[in-house]
C-alpha cells in the first residue's frame, strides 16, 4: 500500500514537472518573438524650419492646392541594416560631441 501511495506521488510529480516546464517554454517561446518584433520598429524623422507668423501667413496664401506627402523605401539587406544603423550612431556621436562642446563653451 506504502509503495503505491509512492509511485502514484512520485508519477505526479514527474507530470506537474513535465506540464510545467511545457508551460513555461511556450510562454518564453510567446514573450521572446514580441519582444523581437517591437525592437525592429521603424521609426521616421520630418524636420522643417521654423516660420514666423507673417512667413506662415504667406505660404498659405501662396498654396492654393491640397499637399501630398510622399513616402517610399525598400527593403534593406542585414549589411545595408547594419551600416545605416553604424551612420546613424556616429551621427548621434558627433551631436552629443557638438552639444558638449557648447556647454563648455557657453
Amino acid at each position: 500500500m506504502k509503495n503505491t501511495i509512492n509511485n502514484t506521488f512520485t508519477s505526479g510529480l514527474i507530470l506537474s514537472t513535465a506540464l510545467l516546464t511545457g508551460a513555461l517554454a511556450i510562454t518564453a517561446a510567446f514573450t521572446q518573438g514580441t519582444a523581437e518584433a517591437s525592437m525592429n520598429v521603424a521609426s521616421v524623422t520630418i524636420s522643417a524650419k521654423r516660420m514666423t507668423e507673417e512667413q506662415k501667413m504667406a505660404y498659405d496664401a501662396t498654396q492654393n492646392a491640397m499637399q501630398t506627402v510622399l513616402i517610399s523605401a525598400k527593403r534593406m539587406t542585414d549589411e545595408e541594416k547594419l551600416a545605416m544603423d553604424e551612420a546613424e550612431q556616429f551621427q548621434r556621436q558627433q551631436v552629443a560631441q557638438k552639444a558638449a562642446r557648447k556647454n563648455i563653451q557657453g
